[in-house]
């Protein structure tokens, strides 16, 4: 059975730009509403990247007895991603590239976080994100913040988001989360989007018309959850479009223990869902 994990630097205000992404995959498509710059940036050749990831893969494989896929990123949301198959002894990483210079002294703690999520590890590699925030942000031209607004007559978004982190993300997921802009209720349409993920200002917004009595816990969360996902996965580009819901995203989206009463709810809810 595999089990993710991830690693996020502590948190940042860069607030930039607004490219969204959204939950739109249900039947009804829904769409919702100066530091000093790094010492060495990300090598932009795609072969580049492929030789560094297998350095630095042949230098780890020896320590955590098992089958390594490495792939190095310039993710500024989570530093390390891993995806652990024990019974096979396969590790699928993703990791920033801040980590290419390892030494030897870190080179075994971040071995042990792969193969086991050693907590004494992941506190080591707290350490050495936290030293080395130049390599993670680079600075962009600032754009004006979005308002952040968690509390809500019932639901109150960052406690949802705190729990969701813990039990899915070892608490490590560094994002923001409020709720969106308040829109008229109870006129005609034909999608919502109850959900979305600005990636340029790490911030998550959900629909404020899910803050209801009669929306479900187990439902909001999904909600949350699959947004959260989207701070961890890449979003690849093919044939000129980019791609926000891949399969490996679909089978990670499996790991929500409600996931398949929370999409049943909602296909018996959509037209309740449309009109809030």
């Amino acid at each position: 059975m595999s089990r993710q994990a991830s690693y996020a630097p502590r948190p940042v205000d860069p607030r930039r730009g607004s490219t969204r992404v959204g939950l739109v995959d249900s039947p009804t498509a829904r769409q919702a509403d100066s530091p000093p710059r790094p010492r060495r940036q990300l090598p932009l050749s795609p072969a580049l990247r492929t030789q560094q990831a297998g350095e630095l893969g042949r230098r780890l494989s020896p320590l955590i007895k098992g089958s390594l896929k490495l792939t190095i990123t310039d993710n500024r949301a989570v530093m390390i991603s891993v995806q652990r198959d024990a019974r096979r002894r396969l590790f699928t990483v993703r990791l920033h590239h801040l980590f290419l210079d390892t030494t030897d002294d870190l080179l075994r703690p971040l071995a042990r976080y792969i193969a086991f999520g050693d907590r004494q590890s992941s506190r080591q590699l707290n350490l050495f994100i936290d030293q080395q925030q130049d390599l993670i942000r680079v600075p962009e031209p600032q754009q004006p913040s979005l308002p952040i607004r968690t509390e809500g007559k019932v639901y109150d978004l960052r406690t949802l988001f705190d729990e969701i982190n813990a039990r899915y993300f070892d608490g490590a997921l560094n994002a923001d989360i409020s709720w969106g802009r308040q829109v008229s209720a109870g006129r005609p349409r034909h999608s919502i989007k109850v959900g979305c993920y600005i990636v340029e200002l790490n911030l998550i917004r959900i629909h404020p018309g899910l803050d209801r009595s009669w929306i479900p816990r187990f439902y909001i969360e999904w909600v949350i959850f699959h947004e959260m996902l989207h701070v961890v996965h890449p979003i690849p580009t093919v044939n000129g479009r980019r791609r926000f819901h891949t399969a490996e995203f679909a089978r990670d989206e499996q790991r929500f223990e409600h996931h398949a009463l929370a999409t049943e709810w909602e296909h018996r809810n959509i037209a309740a869902l449309l009109s809030i």
